[in-house]
């Protein structure tokens, strides 16, 4: 019995020892043979053993993962993550078979810049967005950026940055790769204001948005919003800060000129002073029109019955206009607004101006191109938005 036993079990181990030599390792392939990651991504490669019918928690099966810079990028059960800028190999083993994928990696984006931070849309239309990473990318590593619309039943966003308008309101879109993300907003609109339909705009007061979307660059002719150098805005005195709630005049989640008269320092005044002599030369073209078609376009809300007063100036010269009831510096009124604190549209022939000595000339020295009075009584709101002057159709 002892000597069958034996024999019994000597022919289980020639038997498992034939089987282990006929199970090899004919093929290991991974499901990814290159990879360009940033700093700090992840990636996850597979491995396939051949044949199929070897165990993959058996000895044989088992694949051994390891890289060839651990500095450059670590494997752990085939996750590599991307360690610091440079090159390395991946290497799986598995019997004797091996299998390689070689590793790129990138500095970490540190920022992504959009083509536009707001923009005007109108419903049915299309905007592109294009997004800048920094620093540059791999294009495997810039493929990661993902696009996504925080309202998309206002607009929609594909995964190239294409902006689809579907309804007014307002959304954001929003472009990330890993943890770093830029937005730009999106304000639907389902008509065009005429006065963005005109030429020769000479910006004073205007949102990035409305410039952006709507007039352009092709139709800028002179552009003297406040850039805290050769264009400001001063206020004498008598005014405090207001509060810019809601939506500018067209429609935008944008600032505007709001002020609030404290009551002290006389008439309460400000103006949009331009120094840059080439600059204020692009005026010359606006007073030597004969067409009449060039006007001072502005917004405005109130709801108190005031008077408020406004000018062009062409050097020493001062043009102004009143609009309310009342007089103010003795300068009978223009014309009126309804006042009910929402925005209404004010536009004034240049013609107006020029009647009264506006002209502008080549060479004008350091001068306000737009002034504003809002009188001295306490409490009494100044609160203007799209200024500029422009050529109409």
């Amino acid at each position: 019995m002892k000597n069958a036993l034996i024999i019994a079990l000597s022919f289980v181990v020639i038997l498992m020892t034939s089987c282990n030599n006929h199970l090899e390792v004919t093929a290991l392939t991974l499901n990814q043979t290159s990879l360009s990651l940033s700093q700090g991504a992840t990636a996850q490669l597979n491995a396939t053993v051949l044949p199929s019918d070897i165990p993959p928690t058996s000895m044989l099966g088992t694949v051994i993962w390891s890289s060839s810079d651990t500095t450059v990028a670590r494997v752990v059960k085939g996750t590599v993550t991307a360690v610091s800028a440079g090159t390395a190999q991946i290497i799986a083993k598995a019997g004797s078979m091996t299998a390689t994928c070689n590793v790129s990696v990138s500095s970490a984006i540190s920022s992504v810049t959009l083509n536009t931070n707001a923009s005007i849309v109108l419903v049915d239309s299309t905007l592109a967005l294009t997004a800048t990473l920094t620093p540059t990318p791999s294009a495997a590593v810039a493929s990661h950026l993902t696009w996504t619309s925080t309202n998309p039943s206002v607009a929609t966003v594909t995964a190239n940055g294409l902006v689809k308008a579907i309804s007014k309101g307002t959304t954001s879109i929003v472009a990330s790769i890993g943890t770093v993300t830029a937005v730009c907003s999106i304000s639907v609109l389902t008509s065009i204001a005429p006065s963005l339909m005109g030429s020769n705009y000479y910006l004073i007061s205007v949102d990035d948005a409305t410039v952006n979307s709507f007039i352009g660059t092709a139709k800028i002719a002179g552009d003297y919003r406040p850039n805290n150098s050769t264009n400001n805005l001063y206020l004498w005195n008598g005014f405090s800060a207001g509060t810019s709630l809601g939506n500018n005049f067209y429609g935008n989640a944008a600032g505007w000129l709001s002020l609030v008269v404290t009551g002290a320092g006389g008439w309460s005044g400000g103006g949009y002073n331009v120094a840059q002599g080439t600059e204020l030369n692009k005026l010359k073209a606006v007073t030597d029109d004969t067409s009449g078609k060039y006007y001072l376009h502005l917004a405005i809300k109130s709801s108190t019955a005031n008077s408020y007063e406004i000018g062009l100036a062409s050097g020493s010269i001062e043009a102004k206009i009143v609009l309310g009831t009342t007089a103010m510096d003795n300068i009978a009124p223009y014309s009126n607004f309804t006042r009910d604190g929402n925005w209404q549209e004010v536009e004034i022939p240049i013609s107006v101006f020029k009647a009264k000595g506006l002209n502008y000339t080549t060479g004008m020295a350091v001068t306000n191109v737009f002034e504003f009075l809002a009188g001295g009584t306490a409490g009494v709101k100044l609160e203007m938005d799209a200024i500029f002057i422009y050529k109409k159709p």
